[in-house]
């Protein structure tokens, strides 16, 4: 492997498959950033973006650092070495949240797909539904691959939107932020956030395979938090030009495009947030894919064939389509919320705590 290769194995491909699988749906669409983040004012929402920063890179440095110790590389192994039988919590917590991500990201499409092209929302969560499916049929080495490019693709295109937007609202926006406005229980909101996008993490860690030391355990886990927050951070100051009339709307992202940009911009953008949507479901799933082949190695010493980890992409992404109804503003602010404290006791307090101290004790031991 080249030098260039191993370094982008190590870094980059981590860094992409989290931005692709937290941006999907809502983050995408600059609801969750408005939920979270640009609801308690200029400062406020910059505020929740630094702890969200800095909780993201001790949960993923963590996380990566003892996944790397004891070569446990999908949820189920993850787990079960960090809480032993307690692992079944996470389970059972990852399963609802499993649900509530496809149905956010079903939503989207179909929200996304009729205000631009007029089609029913069906068939933009189908469209959706069928481009998962094709994605987890060809495995991990394709899901990697288009999940950091698709990560590269929406930053540059995020850094075009941020561009169009503050040259043509002037002053708005640095006048905005140079008010210091600070709304109640950003930090309540910013920590809720952090909770349920990191808890993700066990089901990303078949990215981080190519790390083999410490300092690159935590150089990867900086930068895929910085990769992390990079939408909130250009979604949340351009909103500023706009604030507070942005936070009632359903699609933030979108009806700022459609004021400030041109029709080929907005094709562009449609494009690149049915992307990230897409790659939402295939990373989420690709992890629960993982985990369902290290079971069946165990009991039969064989993973699934393809078409059985595009069988389990396609039954339980159809299951979002019942779900999506109760749309999108609704499954954000009360599923996304409420699971955040579940994640908290059944995952990332045991990982920062007993996590921590396991990986020292394992450390010790190997020196």
């Amino acid at each position: 492997m080249s030098q260039w290769r191993r370094w982008a194995s190590v870094y980059l491909v981590p860094a992409g498959v989290f931005q692709s699988v937290v941006v999907g749906g809502a983050y995408g669409t600059g609801r969750e950033v408005v939920e979270f983040m640009s609801s308690h004012g200029p400062l406020g929402g910059l505020l929740a973006i630094l702890v969200v920063t800095c909780g993201f890179t001790a949960v993923l440095g963590v996380s990566f650092e003892f996944a790397r110790v004891f070569r446990v590389y999908d949820y189920r192994s993850f787990l079960r070495t960090l809480l032993g039988p307690a692992w079944v919590g996470y389970e059972l917590c990852f399963i609802l949240l499993l649900v509530i991500v496809l149905a956010v990201t079903g939503a989207a499409a179909g929200s996304i797909l009729r205000d631009t092209f007029g089609t029913r929302p069906f068939e933009g969560t189908l469209a959706m539904l069928l481009a998962v499916v094709v994605c987890n049929f060809f495995g991990r080495r394709l899901v990697e691959m288009t999940l950091t490019a698709g990560a590269l693709a929406l930053s540059a295109g995020l850094i075009a939107y941020g561009v169009m937007v503050w040259r043509a609202t002037g002053e708005t926006i640095p006048d905005a932020l140079a008010g210091g406005v600070v709304e109640p229980a950003w930090l309540t909101h910013a920590a809720q956030f952090t909770l349920y996008n990191s808890a993700l993490v066990p089901v990303l860690l078949y990215s981080t395979r190519a790390i083999e030391r410490r300092g690159q355990a935590f150089g990867a886990a900086f930068i895929a938090a910085c990769a992390g927050v990079l939408p909130a951070l250009v979604l949340h100051t351009t909103f500023m030009a706009n604030y507070p009339e942005i936070i009632g709307e359903a699609v933030p992202a979108y009806w700022m495009i459609t004021h400030y940009g041109s029709q080929l911009f907005l094709w562009v953008y449609v494009g690149l947030l049915f992307m990230t949507i897409v790659q939402t479901g295939v990373g989420v799933l690709q992890g629960l894919n993982e985990r369902i082949d290290v079971w069946r190695v165990e009991r039969s010493g064989r993973p699934l064939p393809k078409m059985g980890h595009a069988m389990i992409a396609g039954v339980t992404t159809a299951l979002s389509l019942w779900l999506s109804q109760v749309g999108i503003v609704a499954l954000i602010a009360k599923g996304y919320g409420t699971l955040a404290w579940g994640f908290l006791l059944v995952f990332t307090l045991p990982l920062l705590t007993l996590g921590t101290w396991r990986i020292i004790r394992a450390n010790g031991q190997l020196n």
